[in-house]
């Protein structure tokens, strides 16, 4: 039986980007055993050509991708095994880390069980993250310092991924297990109590749920636009020009071509015989 892949999930906020970065490339030799999630939402697509707001000037666009972004990271962030919270002062008046941050206890207290997602606190700077933040009853992964008070910096993420390691191996170990245990046909015997409530962690049997699709962008062509255009006037100013009139034949009517004209001398055989001259 193949292990579990550990799903980690990173919130941070847009302004500690560069610790966010600088933490992926640490983790990035753990690619096989973990799958590194965090928040970056495509951008906006870019608006229409000129031409094409003017021909489709009632049409207005559905950004689906970022859409479909959107309900696909709520899956990830619902079926996350390991929570960073990189906290900084800018992180706690960030109202979607605060979500997250809720989120993340809420499946964490929802049981008691060791196979509930584990919350970790990634200090970055000094703030007041235990008096104003619901991870205050968590324990702070890495060295007690902040990693802005590390120097180098390189030893702070050192023993932050260190320490990741090895809840990434135990919490494996655990999920792995617990996917074999649910895959046993077991029958229930009579007489038994029933076994205890057990927490229902992700045990990695609908990754297409989580899978982000790459978002493919329609351009169309500013000439094709203008083309249109310049077929569109052509074609209402011919329609709009007066009608050229056409030669018109005049037929007879029908009591006009029945008219029989009399013959003044009239061509009518004769009674008479008629004698020719005999020849010469």
């Amino acid at each position: 039986m193949n292990p579990v892949k550990i799903n980690v999930y990173i919130s941070s906020d847009k302004a500690d980007g560069k610790y966010r970065q600088m933490l992926l490339d640490w983790l990035y030799p753990m690619r096989d055993e973990v799958n590194l999630w965090y928040d970056q939402p495509p951008a906006p697509p870019p608006a229409l050509p000129l031409p094409w707001q003017i021909l489709l000037f009632w049409y207005v666009p559905r950004d689906h991708s970022r859409e479909d972004y959107f309900k696909k990271m709520q899956k990830r962030k619902e079926r996350a095994h390991i929570y960073l919270f990189l906290t900084s002062y800018k992180s706690l008046i960030n109202n979607g880390i605060q979500g997250d941050i809720s989120l993340a206890v809420n499946r964490r207290i929802a049981t008691g069980d060791d196979l509930n997602p584990l919350v970790f606190p990634v200090l970055l700077s000094p703030s007041h993250w235990q008096q104003y933040s619901g991870l205050a009853g968590y324990k702070p992964l890495g060295l007690k310092k902040t990693l802005a008070e590390v120097k180098p910096v390189e030893e702070g993420f050192l023993q932050l991924t260190d320490q990741l390691a090895k809840y990434i191996k135990v919490l494996q170990r655990r999920l792995t297990e617990e996917r074999f245990y649910q895959s046993r046909p077991v029958q229930a015997d009579a007489g038994l109590p029933a076994p205890p409530i057990r927490a229902t962690p992700y045990l990695g049997d609908d990754d297409e749920a989580t899978e982000i699709p790459e978002s493919i962008e329609l351009e169309l062509p500013e000439w094709l636009g203008w083309a249109l255009i310049a077929f569109l006037i052509v074609l209402t100013y011919r329609s709009l020009q007066p009608a050229i009139p056409q030669p018109t034949t005049r037929y007879r009517s029908y009591d006009e071509r029945q008219i029989e004209y009399q013959r003044t001398v009239p061509m009518i055989p004769s009674e008479e015989p008629i004698e020719f001259p005999p020849p010469d």
